[in-house]
């Protein structure tokens, strides 16, 4: 069974992308943010973090880019609300799979679940 990690200081955000990845045979985890979510990454060595960027404590450009220091290897998708074409570049370099817009489709959260994992 794959480990799920969700990293959003967004409560609601969290409890869509839980009950979407239900229809997974999935472990999810969540934090509750950035400074958590590198904390769980590190312990637990996830399958795949779906990762905000904007968030308290940490963001999530800062764990991508430090993913890639420690050489972690884990699959990222970010999950935004952020549309700045700058900025989504800017996660693809990093070493994001995919970037995935606010609200999340089940379809494409599906898409990326079966491309990844």
């Amino acid at each position: 069974m794959k480990n799920i990690l969700i990293v959003d200081d967004a409560v609601d955000t969290r409890q869509a992308l839980k009950s979407m990845l239900l229809n997974f045979d999935v472990n999810i985890t969540e934090a509750t943010d950035g400074k958590d979510g590198w904390q769980k990454i590190v312990k637990n060595h996830p399958d795949l973090v779906l990762l905000d960027i904007h968030m308290p404590q940490k963001d999530g450009i800062t764990i991508l880019e430090e993913i890639q220091e420690e050489w972690l290897g884990v699959p990222v998708v970010i999950v935004t609300g952020d549309e700045d074409e700058d900025m989504l570049q800017t996660c693809s370099y990093l070493g994001a799979k995919a970037v995935l817009q606010k609200p999340v489709a089940l379809d494409e959260l599906s898409k990326v679940m079966q491309d990844i994992i």
